[in-house]
């Protein structure tokens, strides 16, 4: 019953900060990926610098790159 308790917290304040954040596709796009990456020890970044910076962080994690549907370079770092 508790965790059901916190999945339903944590939507709301997910849902309740959605709506806070700018109204830009753009931006509600890196802030839900930053959301979820931020309860799974996993680092975000965007954009061409900001990626090539967290590959070089990235020593000891499993490193992804990808392309958002605005053709923006997205990447990721998972903590192993």
């Amino acid at each position: 019953m508790i965790i059901k308790g916190v999945r339903k917290n944590v939507v709301i304040i997910c849902l309740s900060a959605l709506c806070l954040a700018a109204c830009t596709s753009q931006n509600v796009t890196h802030f839900v990926g930053q959301a979820i990456a931020d309860g799974t020890d996993t680092q975000v970044a965007y954009g061409p610098q900001q990626c090539m910076h967290l590959r070089s962080k990235c020593i000891h994690g499993e490193f992804q790159e990808w392309q958002t549907s605005k053709k923006e370079p997205g990447c990721s770092c998972k903590e192993l």
